[in-house]
């Protein structure tokens, strides 16, 4: 068996294993359940058919659980089998005529690290978004994330007014002051609290 196919059958393996594990808790939640409603039963005195038919479904699940239990040991063998033929195929070292050959090297898998980009930094502060960014202050020449701080302007007055307008002067024209995409942004230096640049909406 090769390297590569030897990788595909365990991780076969191991997702076999992850799902006979998920159903075998829910097998053992179910008969948990049962159990406790036929306790309930034989307490208050109800015989019935229904504890019948729970006793039926506590042994059908009993049986799968043990059938479960089984299976997740030839699996385990399997895994078990295929790791130590790994194990020794890497351990030996067949000799041909006099010179010693290592059996061909299994297929290495390396993941890609994850793609973080690195922080934009903008040096043009006309380029800032309304969001928080990394820039350079222009009065401390250090290099900050801004703090953004929101304030009405003339964009949630003219909201307001067009809201009253069309009839919304219960409250509603109100609104737009508690929005902030209606508002003004202006950045902050989180050092020398010095304000960058106010970003107005109109």
């Amino acid at each position: 068996m090769s390297g590569y196919s030897e990788h595909r059958e365990l991780d076969r393996i191991s997702m076999e294993m992850n799902q006979l594990s998920f159903r075998r808790q829910q097998l053992i939640d179910r008969r948990n359940m049962l159990t406790i409603l036929q306790e309930f039963r034989n307490r208050s005195n109800r015989n019935s058919t229904e504890g019948s038919k729970q006793q039926t479904e506590i042994q059908c699940l009993d049986k799968e659980l043990q059938e479960l239990s089984e299976k997740k040991r030839e699996l385990q063998e399997r895994q078990d089998n295929i790791l130590h033929s790994k194990d020794q195929r890497k351990e030996c070292i067949i000799s041909q005529g006099g010179v010693s050959v290592l059996p061909d090297p299994s297929v290495v898998f390396v993941e890609a690290p994850p793609s973080i980009q690195a922080p934009e930094v903008i040096l043009d502060i006309q380029k800032l978004p309304p969001c928080s960014s990394q820039t350079q202050c222009p009065q401390c020449r250090q290099f900050i994330t801004t703090e953004i701080v929101t304030s009405v302007g003339n964009v949630a007055c003219l909201v307001c007014v067009t809201m009253s307008v069309l009839g919304c002067v219960a409250g509603c024209c109100l609104i737009p002051f508690c929005i902030d995409n209606f508002k003004d942004v202006t950045h902050r230096c989180p050092k020398c609290r010095s304000p960058i640049i106010t970003i107005k909406k109109l």
